[in-house]
């Protein structure tokens, strides 16, 4: 497998990088207990001779100061449960770590463990890169608080249908509402996407310099909107029966239209081409009434706005009576197959993703652990978006949707392509259906194309 990976690594693209989420936290809570060691039917590990300690190094892909203090913090609480076991840490800047990774797959030399984005996995993967955890996992005794439904995501994402990773923090799409303007015109908080186009249009004053939206229309765009028409459809599958793209559902177009003749009527002109950091300015100063972003711009909002203030709407009831959270990937751990330990990788990377380590890492980064228990934490309770999030996350009427981030070229079409189509359907210049027919194709085609790849790898 190893001969094939210069190839492979031309092939897949990962061309975009998550940013550093803001958030917010509390006091400092203590470190989780360790898990079971879960025995590898798949693997084997030579045991340390008596009085040594196995070393094992963790890549933690998106550095900074405050999380290499966290880090260090559990790492220090496993090795006192764990005295066999030594975490050597390796902080990577986030614009650097997936180019790392590459490298050191490429030489043999990637870490034992390490934080990793999922949709850099199915690049992984298919270079025969990672520890398929699904042994490990069944004898976990903690695995049942795992949120199932972004685990079944990392398994879906994997063409053997194996679990690659463990989740262990994720962000979710929001609506952004001013409290006070939405008061002011007496008006209620929306419920759907249709709803949140009509509110826009009843909070737009000209007058006044207010405006009811910010459209992101720069870059960004089409992949925002990608989430907003899915949390509208409800529509599950990326793809149907036949390998067709459904980005160009009935209910999709929909949307898109009524998005569109919010431009220049409930938006400012420079909408057109303003990026995230022009659209969270407008909200945070009063200029518009709501945007959509996710729950990683809160503290942005806090400071300006104050809390109580503002609301984040992390779910709107879809088409199909669904509350649908669209997901362009969790931030997970994995195991390399270049470990030499993956016991032992295992059995911190479940650590990490224990109750009470879990909650207290993503207390202080201020987002969401992918651990049910942790979901019911008061910390969470008692900030509300995040209490809005997990109540979402564990209703029953959730539904996940994950983009397919998995298909080599998704992200180079939404660069290269649907920003300036999106901008061309505020404009008027092309119909929002033939946009979004344009979009099936392009991605039915990336899929096709993804498909035949892996079985010419005999995946």
């Amino acid at each position: 497998m190893k001969q094939t990976q210069k190839a492979l690594a031309i092939f897949m693209s990962t061309a975009m990088v998550g940013g550093v989420l803001a958030g917010c936290g509390q006091s400092a809570s203590t470190a989780a207990p360790s898990s079971d060691a879960a025995q590898s039917t798949t693997t084997q590990q030579d045991p340390a001779p008596a009085g040594e300690k196995i070393e094992i190094t963790y890549w933690d892909q998106n550095a900074s100061e405050t999380r290499t203090a966290l880090y260090n913090h559990l790492i220090e609480g496993f090795e006192k449960e764990n005295p066999d076991i030594k975490v050597n840490l390796v902080p990577i800047p986030a614009a650097d770590a997936k180019a790392k990774y590459d490298v050191a797959i490429q030489s043999n030399t990637a870490p034992d463990c390490g934080g990793v984005s999922q949709y850099w996995m199915s690049d992984f993967i298919v270079q025969d890169a990672l520890v398929p955890l699904d042994d490990y996992i069944s004898n976990w005794a903690n695995a049942g608080d795992m949120l199932e439904m972004y685990q079944q995501s990392i398994r879906d994402m994997a063409p053997d249908g194996n679990t690659y990773a463990l989740a262990f923090s994720v962000t979710l799409p929001t609506v952004w509402v001013n409290n006070q303007l939405v008061a002011d015109a007496g008006a209620e908080m929306p419920k759907d996407w249709l709803e949140v186009c009509s509110l826009a249009k009843t909070l737009t004053d000209t007058t006044k310099g207010q405006y009811g939206f910010s459209i992101r229309g720069g870059a960004g765009s089409s992949q925002q909107f990608e989430q907003m028409m899915y949390m509208h459809s409800g529509e599950a599958k990326m793809f149907d029966e036949a390998g067709n793209s459904t980005a160009n559902d009935p209910a999709h177009v929909e949307l898109l239209e009524q998005f569109a003749d919010l431009y220049m009527n409930a938006t400012p002109e420079s909408d057109l081409t303003n990026g995230y950091a022009e659209m969270v300015a407008a909200f945070d100063s009063g200029t518009a009434a709501m945007i959509f972003h996710n729950l990683g711009s809160y503290g942005e909002h806090k400071k300006t706005l104050g809390d109580g203030n503002f609301t984040a709407i992390t779910t709107l009831e879809s088409k199909q009576g669904t509350q649908a959270i669209v997901s362009n990937g969790a931030t997970c751990n994995t195991v390399f197959k270049d470990s030499k330990n993956p016991e032992a990788a295992f059995r911190w990377i479940s650590y990490l993703n224990e109750h009470e380590a879990c909650s207290y890492f993503n207390e202080q980064i201020g987002q969401i652990p992918c651990n049910q228990q942790a979901l019911k934490d008061s910390w969470v309770e008692g900030v509300s978006h995040m209490k809005n999030a997990a109540d979402s996350i564990l209703s029953e009427k959730c539904t996940l949707i994950t983009l397919p981030i998995n298909v080599t070229g998704y992200y180079d079409l939404h660069n290269n392509q649907l920003v300036q189509g999106f901008q061309q359907v505020l404009l008027g210049e092309i119909s929002a259906q033939d946009y979004l027919d344009g979009w099936a194709a392009s991605m039915t085609q990336l899929k096709k194309e993804y498909d035949d790849y892996l079985k010419s790898m005999d995946k």
